[in-house]
Formats: structure tokens, C-alpha cells, sequence
């Protein structure tokens, strides 16, 4: 039976499993146990190494490569190990086959058992990116858990909430003591006494996380999600994010990235894993975290809201648009021959007229906004991005990156020239603002809640291992507060309403009829070159009277965010339909459902 076949052979050999493969560096223990392999040449190459290290363990050469690396690893891992003063056991495969437990069991070998484990139930296919998989300590890593505690043979939370709340579910290993005769089997067993407390070491299960997940939420969007795009005709259509975000405390209730992946096989199957790997959508990516998109449009209502606190603006000023940005005749303009068009001028010729801000936030008016952008010069508008949680981490329990808002500072790092007629292309979320998906939908929620800007969370509760206990309850975190005028918060939610149910507006049969009335804005960014589709970006919120949510979706070559209008519709008819609103029951270390 060829070794390769076992069962998954563990061992911490700084090498992958292709001898193409590059070594990777080794740990303090690897560097003491190869002290003992004198042949080995100074910096070898994969095939070096192996050559060395077939002859130091006396691999019989009739062994195929595969086989041999098989082994090697084992009879590596061994000879680290007798430099532990633990002694611990080696867990050197696992996932045999019955072949494997019969010729262990029948050969009766010293030292050897077999040993049954848990291993983790995952009871959706959903949330991937957000829950996470638990794995075997990597060498790269030994040095950190070693000093936490941990053993070799532990597992650990890889990513996403398995990793964030590692400290929660990880629980206590026990110390065994096993007393052998001189054939190696075990005559006495029992627990050792810790010198410090007197108390047996018994092995003690973890708590139980629960997160700020609506599991059924979560799997319906999904659904709508991957359905949406899927059904996009453009051949630019790529990925796509949503996050559905509490407005009364930035819970995440939902968080969808697309393509995802199924945790309960793609890390126990190389080929799918291999298929993920090589995808160039890049499906084990969170883009509602880690990848950042121009917000187009959906930035209008922050340099609205801007405007109005700044009182440069009230919320029944007309400004009119003739289609390209003029300013008063008596007032001096500053950006030469830069006379950035609206929208609607570049499509079809034509202009919105006299518009005030509600007007204006539900057609899009750039004009409008290039004179907003204009009054509060780039300072002031970085300055209310970054209150609002633009382009800086949010502080969310898993990797994220930050972004950017467009200004003078950005251009420098990003090694381009910023010109003065850059401030109004930023005005209305282009040039070089960069946003995730979640800054998104949390610049809304703070918005909304009056200028709370919460620092969103995964993190619901930590309960004891028989759920006796709360151990830990997450309360909402306050980042920051601005100090917003209710009338204006107001002017700039009507503004969004009038997006969702004015008959003039571009989206309304899809969100003027919905379980509850919602507010909007719509989106979009030209990514590339000018024949490729734009970013599609949309954001709403539900109810209008009283939000409970906000929702943001991106989606990549999406054209228009318009597009998405139905998506979220769904999403809002879910969220209130007596399907989701059934009273469900918590299950054990899962999230809600």
C-alpha cells in the first residue's frame, strides 16, 4: 500500500508536498533537529534536500518520490520531536482508511494506536468567508502557539471566526500520564496533578460563540446574490459582496461574498480546493472586506450631508444644471478650462434643470454635487468621510483592508498628480476614493442612527461549554459620534426615499412596492478602460420611517447600480416575510438560525 494512501500524513518537514516546491523557513525546533542531519548541503534546493534526507533515513531507492517524501516527513517529524521535553504523542495520520486500522491493529506495533477524534460539523453551506475552518498548527506558526500553550497536535481557528474568537473556542487541554510495561503497553493511566492548584488536569471544552449572524438571513442573500450576477449578461460581470448591517447597533446580520466556496469539503478535497485556488474570481477573497471599490454615486449623500452641516447649503436650494458646471458669474472659477459634465449631458444631451437636494439625490445630478464639492473644498470632505468611516479599518473582527478617500495626501502616496479640478470628480465618489462594501453600508447606518459611528461586529455572545454561563456579552462600540442635525439627517433621508419611490426615478418599480418603504441611492464607477462595463454599487435602507437596516451590494463589471435595486428589494422582502421572522432555537458552537 503505497504511503501516499494512508490517510493525511502530519508532519512539520519545511517543505510543500511538490519537491518543485520552495522551502519555507524553518522554526527554532527544525533549525536543533537538523543539527543531527550532517549531509545536508548548505541552503539546498527541494530535490537536494530530499536526496540528503533519503539517504540519512536509509529510504529504500526502489520508493517513488511521493512515497518517500511520505515517509520522510514522518521520520522528520519524529526525530524533531525528541527534542520536546513533553514527550508528547505524534499524530502522524489521520483520516485512515479501515486497510490502515486493520494492519495497525493486527501487527499489534508499539506505541502505535488508533484513536477516534471530533471534527468540526458545519450545518450550512453558507457564510464561508465569515465562519471559517479550523487546521493543523503550521510550523510558520509553532513559535506563537507554543507560547500560548498549545500543542503540536492541537488544532487551531485558521480563519474567519474560528480565528478571530480562537481565545473562545479553543478550550484546555488535559495532561494524561500512561504508565508502560517493558513491551510498551499501557498498564496504568490518570490524569496529572498541576503542582499549583492541586487539581486534576482534565481536559476542558471550549465556550460557545455565537455570532451576530441571521443564518437564514445569511443563505438568502446568498442566494440573491449569485443569482443576480449570474443572470448579468456582460461578459465584465466578475464578483460581488453584500452586508445587511444593523442601524441600532452594527451588528452584522448578514455578509455575502461571491464566488464562495463550501467549508464542509473544499479543505478535505484537493481537487475542489485546487479548482478555488486557480479561479481567477478568487473565491476564498471576502470582498465585502478585503477588497475596496470607487462608491460612485452612494457618496452623494455624505457630501449632502456635509454641506448641510457646514450650512452651505439648505435643503431647498435649486442649483441649477445646463449640463456642464458653471459657477455665478460673479464668482471667480478656479478649474481653467475643466467644465466636468453631468451624467445625463454625456448620455443624451440633455440637463435636470433647477434641482435642490432631495431632486438632486434622487437623479444623480452631478452638477449638483460638483457645486457642494466645490463649497467644501477636499478637506472638508475628507474630513466627513473619515468621521464617517471612509477609507479607514472599521475594526470588524476579521481582515479587512482600508481604502481610500480621494485628496491631495492619497495622490502623493499613490504616486499621482492632484490638480485642483480633482476635488469635484471626488465630490461624487470618483478619482481615488476606495471603499469596501462595508464602509459602505456602516457610513449609512452612522448616518442614519443620528452619528453613531459603530465599530461593526460578528460577535454576539460567548456562553459556557453546557451553556450555563454567559461569558462574555458584546455591547455596541461607539467609534466616534458626529453631532448631526436631526433636520438635516432628515433632508438627506428624503432625498434617498425619493431614489426608491419617486415615478421619476430610475429604480422605483423595483423598491416603491416592497413589504416595508425603504430609502436608496445607486451607483456607479467606471473601473479601466471606457468599453468595459462600471463597478455597479447600491445601498438602502428599511424601514424609512424607523431603520432597522441598511444593505450595500457591489457587484464587479455590473454596469449600473440600478441592476441591483431588485436584488436589495428581495433582500428587504425577505428580511420582513413571516418565513424569516419564525422563532428559531440556538444549536451548540452554530450560529443562529
Amino acid at each position: 500500500m503505497a504511503l501516499t494512501r494512508l490517510g493525511r500524513l502530519l508532519n512539520a518537514l519545511p517543505m510543500k508536498k511538490e519537491l518543485k516546491s520552495s522551502l519555507n523557513l524553518p522554526t527554532t525546533e527544525q533549525v536543533e533537529a537538523a543539527k543531527t542531519l550532517d549531509d545536508i548541503p548548505a541552503g539546498p534546493t527541494a530535490e537536494e534536500l530530499i536526496a540528503a534526507l533519503r539517504t540519512y533515513f536509509e529510504i529504500d531507492p526502489s520508493w517513488s518520490d511521493a512515497d518517500a517524501r511520505a515517509l520522510i516527513g514522518v521520520l522528520y517529524e519524529t526525530n524533531l520531536r525528541t527534542y520536546s521535553i513533553n514527550q508528547q504523542a505524534y499524530i502522524f495520520a489521520q483520516d485512515v482508511n479501515i486497510d490502515v486500522i486493520s494492519a495497525v491493529k493486527e501487527r499489534r506495533l508499539t506505541g502505535v494506536t488508533i484513536e477516534t477524534t471530533t471534527v468540526r460539523q458545519y450545518n450550512t453551506v453558507a457564510a464561508a468567508h465569515l465562519l471559517g475552518h479550523v487546521g493543523d498548527i503550521q510550523s510558520s506558526n509553532w513559535d506563537y502557539y507554543r507560547e500560548q500553550g498549545y500543542s503540536m497536535n492541537d488544532k487551531v481557528g485558521i480563519d474567519g471566526a474560528e480565528n478571530a474568537f480562537e481565545e473562545y473556542l479553543r478550550g484546555e487541554s488535559g495532561v494524561q500520564i500512561q504508565e508502560l510495561s517493558t513491551s510498551g503497553k499501557v498498564v496504568s493511566e490518570y490524569w496529572r496533578i498541576d503542582p499549583e492548584t492541586g487539581e486534576e488536569q482534565i481536559p476542558k471544552p471550549g465556550d460557545n460563540v455565537l455570532l451576530t449572524l441571521d443564518l437564514r438571513l445569511q443563505e438568502k442573500v446568498e442566494e440573491i446574490l449569485a443569482n443576480t450576477i449570474e443572470t448579468l449578461e456582460s461578459e465584465d460581470t466578475g464578483g460581488g459582496a453584500v452586508v445587511v448591517e444593523s442601524v441600532k447597533t452594527g451588528e452584522i446580520l448578514a455578509m455575502a461574498s461571491y464566488p464562495t466556496y463550501d467549508l464542509s469539503q473544499i479543505y478535505s478535497n484537493t481537487a475542489l480546493f485546487n479548482e478555488a485556488r486557480d479561479n481567477p474570481l478568487r473565491p476564498f477573497t471576502n470582498r465585502a472586506t478585503q477588497e475596496f471599490y470607487y462608491p460612485g454615486s452612494t457618496f452623494k449623500p455624505l457630501v449632502a450631508i456635509a454641506a448641510l452641516e457646514e450650512g452651505l447649503t439648505t435643503p431647498t436650494e435649486k442649483i441649477q444644471d445646463t449640463g456642464r458646471l458653471q459657477l455665478p458669474e460673479e464668482e471667480h472659477y478656479p478649474y481653467g478650462d475643466f467644465h466636468p459634465q453631468c451624467w445625463i449631458y454625456r448620455q443624451y444631451g440633455g440637463n435636470h434643470g433647477w434641482e435642490d437636494l432631495a431632486d438632486a439625490l434622487r437623479d444623480s445630478c452631478n452638477i449638483y454635487f460638483y457645486t457642494m464639492g466645490h463649497r467644501l473644498g477636499i478637506d472638508k470632505i475628507d474630513e466627513y468621510a473619515s468621521l464617517f468611516g471612509l477609507g479607514e479599518y472599521t475594526g470588524i473582527e476579521l481582515p479587512e483592508v482600508k481604502g481610500y478617500v480621494a485628496g491631495p495626501a492619497t495622490s502623493e502616496a499613490l504616486g499621482v498628480e492632484w490638480y485642483g479640478g480633482n476635488l469635484l470628480n471626488a465630490a461624487i465618489g470618483q478619482d481615488n476614493t476606495q471603499v469596501t462594501p462595508l464602509q459602505l453600508a456602516n457610513y449609512i447606518v452612522t448616518l442614519l442612527n443620528g452619528g453613531d459611528h459603530f465599530v461593526p461586529h460578528l460577535l454576539k455572545s460567548v456562553k459556557s461549554s453546557d451553556y450555563s454561563e454567559t461569558v462574555y456579552e458584546q455591547q455596541p462600540e461607539v467609534k466616534n459620534h458626529i453631532a448631526l442635525d436631526p433636520a438635516n439627517v432628515e433632508a438627506v433621508k428624503r432625498g434617498m426615499w425619493e431614489v426608491a419611490n419617486d415615478p421619476k426615478s430610475t429604480v422605483d418599480q423595483y423598491l416603491s412596492n416592497l413589504a416595508v418603504e425603504v430609502g436608496a441611492k445607486t451607483g456607479s464607477a467606471q473601473v479601466g478602460s471606457a468599453d468595459k462595463e462600471a463597478d455597479a454599487v447600491f445601498t438602502l435602507f428599511a424601514p424609512y420611517d424607523d431603520p432597522e437596516i441598511v444593505v450595500s451590494i457591489v457587484v464587479e463589471g455590473g454596469a449600473s447600480g440600478g441592476n441591483l435595486a431588485q436584488a436589495a428589494g428581495e433582500i428587504v422582502n425577505y428580511y420582513f416575510s413571516a418565513e424569516h421572522t419564525v422563532e428559531s432555537v440556538d444549536a451548540e458552537n452554530t450560529l443562529l438560525r
